[in-house]
């Protein structure tokens, strides 16, 4: 039988000022700004406190928050007095620090990559290369060199494009390709992002089209995406998926020119041709040829039977 705790034998679980309690830096500070869950704090406020903080204990009695920031912010905007807490003597070891913050708040796929970037820029300063493999394994990671690179990489962004990231309106992949923009180029594109409310697929292809064209034609982003930039609200909420269509729509045109030319060809062709129905005229994926493939629908294989000569005489 196991007696714990195994390796921060001063480690403890006490009730403690809110007062006492801060971001250990300026950097977690601005993460932590702007509206809070509404889950978190009507659960907060129905059921208390649910799980306790993580912090350190500093050597002029104040305690600096490790983990559970949206949980802190809820019991600060409630006013609660004192909160239960986990806590962490300052003489705990680095590797120790790192890895209980990323088993508590960051070893998850939801958990914020930015939080995750900046735990392993501070833990550079700390462990040697090794151990911060070790980190990267227990956020579920590959432990290899070019995820710290790329990690260390998502610091550089924008600042906007941070906050998107960190609040998951920006996705990892797209944060990857921001990487090469500049940043002006990286506040448009959030921005454009944020307007359209774009996630999953839809996002990924609007910044790999929009990339592919400042990389190809040199031009300034704002003369590709100026004018899908509402300057106000007002403009925001009106018919917004006939703009984003119509945003797409403009961009691919421009990415791929002899591709739109094609499809748009094909699409007046079907039109001439009238189909019925039951006839579905299909062009090759990506028009990468002229193929056509066209489908005919048949109430049953009895039809099909009855059919089946002509259709040979036509295909031959």
């Amino acid at each position: 039988m196991i007696d714990f705790p195994l390796n921060l034998p001063d480690a403890s679980f006490q009730f403690v000022s809110l007062q006492s309690i801060d971001f250990p830096d300026d950097f977690i500070r601005l993460l932590s700004e702007g509206p809070i869950d509404p889950v978190i704090l009507k659960n907060t406020q129905e059921f208390g406190q649910l799980q306790p903080l993580l912090v350190q204990q500093q050597v002029n009695g104040q305690h600096h928050l490790l983990a559970n920031y949206p949980c802190y912010t809820a019991l600060k905007m409630l006013s609660a007095e004192k909160v239960a807490c986990h806590i962490l003597p300052s003489s705990t070891p680095p590797i120790h620090l790192y890895s209980i913050q990323i088993l508590i708040d960051l070893a998850s796929p939801q958990a914020s990559p930015i939080l995750q970037a900046h735990l392993l820029r501070k833990a550079q300063h700390d462990v040697p290369e090794k151990e911060q493999l070790r980190l990267l394994a227990l956020m579920g990671c590959k432990p290899q060199r070019y995820k710290l690179k790329e990690f260390g990489s998502f610091l550089q962004l924008e600042l906007s494009a941070i906050l998107a990231l960190h609040h998951g309106i920006l996705s990892q992949k797209s944060a990857r390709q921001l990487t090469c923009l500049s940043h002006e180029d990286q506040r448009h594109l959030v921005h454009l992002i944020n307007t359209y409310r774009l996630g999953g697929s839809k996002q990924q292809k609007l910044v790999e089209m929009v990339t592919e064209l400042i990389r190809r034609d040199n031009k300034p982003i704002v003369e590709i995406i100026g004018q899908w930039l509402p300057e106000n609200q007002e403009t925001t909420s009106e018919n917004m998926p006939q703009r984003l269509q119509a945003l797409m729509q403009c961009l691919q045109e421009q990415c791929y020119p002899a591709k739109s030319k094609a499809e748009q060809h094909f699409h007046k062709l079907v039109q001439e041709l009238h189909p019925p129905e039951k006839v579905t005229i299909k062009h090759s994926l990506s028009f990468e040829d002229d193929k056509v493939e066209v489908c005919l629908s048949l109430a049953d294989t009895a039809t099909l039977r009855q059919k089946w000569e002509i259709i040979k005489t036509i295909v031959e």
